[in-house]
């Protein structure tokens, strides 16, 4: 009896001491994992805390090119290569006034950037804006493609390549939403931030007085996409050479304008797209220049004529390009471009360009291609020994994820 006592007395203390440091212990918070937001699409996921959803993504990309320089000088590098690291922030909310999206895109870069040879090593800002959408429409605000462009080209963009003059320019918009896939928009655009104010040496570009306006009417609609643009341009230009000019400013307005069309056929992995232009004073809307050596500072939105009055730039383009998915894992594209620039007195520049690639994507988010490229340029004021011809080859290798 006396035994059995002791064992019962002996648990009972063990217990009340176990309770009472069991009751001193820290009380765990609970633990927010990270929860996936579907209804964005894959990728993105809740910022912990948040009703953000964010998707973080980039892609890694590099490439070796070749160019023919027989007429470029021994010290041109015809062999170059390049190799880009981009990062891509994705952030979206719903909020009582739509939805609430901030997206960034940069990137880091080692290798020529244009036909030129020199390397260049620097970041880039591709885009950075602000979106607010809802039933009546999207205001954009920030760095982001130009409201004016529409179809660039399904190629690479070797160190030659068609006359693509897509770009990034930061900007104030608003996309108003009409319906059945219509919509229409009103841009304010900053030239100067994506390198849309063109001109020769010796013709100085003055200061902006005003943004550009740019305006658009864009369909959408399962069979494809259509669009007509157009520009207001501010040359606002003053001329070096006070014997021809008496120094004043001329703010003579430039425009331009476009339409587009892509089409494809649903399920084919078939597309085709084309962009007519016609610009009287805003020539970097349109075109790109010579994308080589072949000329350097071919561009310009005004000239001076005999009498040396201002005299607005006239030119137009065409670019088009076809895209397919002929194989299982296989894409191919052509692409062409043609340009004419009209000088008033300095005369006139026509140039055109085809490229032509061929992809393998063995696994999702892996590619590797290769493409040919081919200019021809045809210009009444350069010098006879200028090349008019040049071809090059770039292979690319790029994981996006």
């Amino acid at each position: 009896m006396k035994l059995k006592s002791l064992l019962f007395g002996s648990a009972a203390a063990v217990m009340a001491v176990t309770g009472a440091q069991a009751a001193d212990l820290p009380v765990a918070e609970p633990v927010e994992y990270v929860r996936i937001c579907d209804a964005f699409g894959a990728g993105f996921y809740y910022i912990p805390g948040t009703d953000t959803c964010l998707k973080v993504g980039g892609r890694v990309r590099v490439e070796a090119h070749y160019v023919n320089g027989d007429d470029q000088g021994d010290t041109f590098n015809e062999f170059t290569s390049r190799a880009r690291g981009y990062v891509r922030l994705d952030a979206r909310t719903q909020t009582d006034f739509g939805l609430l999206r901030a997206y960034v895109s940069s990137s880091l870069q080692i290798g020529p950037s244009s036909f030129a040879d020199n390397y260049d090593e620097g970041q880039y800002l591709e885009n950075a804006f602000i979106q607010l959408s809802n039933d009546m429409g999207t205001l954009t605000v920030g760095h982001a493609s130009s409201f004016f462009d529409f179809f660039g080209t399904y190629g690479y963009g070797t160190r030659i390549g068609i006359d693509d003059n897509t770009t990034e320019q930061t900007l104030f918009a608003y996309t108003f939403n009409v319906g059945n896939g219509v919509s229409a928009t009103l841009s304010f655009e900053d030239a100067a931030s994506g390198g849309r104010r063109a001109h020769f040496d010796g013709v100085v570009i003055d200061g902006q007085e005003f943004p550009d306006v740019v305006a658009n009417v864009r369909v959408d609609q399962g069979w494809g996409s259509a669009q007509i643009m157009g520009v207001i341009h501010d040359t606002g230009v003053e001329f070096v050479d006070d014997a021809l000019f008496d120094g004043d400013d001329d703010s003579d307005l430039g425009w331009a304008i476009g339409a587009g069309v892509t089409a494809g056929i649903p399920g084919t992995g078939f597309e085709a797209s084309v962009q007519a232009n016609y610009t009287q004073g805003a020539v970097s809307y349109i075109t790109a220049g010579v994308n080589s050596l072949i000329l350097e500072n071919t561009l310009s939105d005004v000239t001076l004529d005999d009498d040396g009055s201002v005299e607005l730039t006239k030119a137009w383009n065409v670019r088009g390009g076809i895209s397919a998915d002929f194989a299982t894992q296989w894409t191919a594209s052509l692409n062409a471009s043609y340009t004419d620039i009209d000088y008033e007195a300095l005369g006139d520049l026509d140039f055109y360009g085809i490229t032509g690639n061929v992809a393998w994507t063995p696994v999702s988010g892996f590619l590797m291609g290769v493409e040919v490229a081919y200019n021809n340029v045809d210009w009444e004021f350069a010098d006879e020994d200028s090349p008019d011809d040049i071809w090059g080859v770039m292979f690319r290798a790029q994981r996006t994820f």
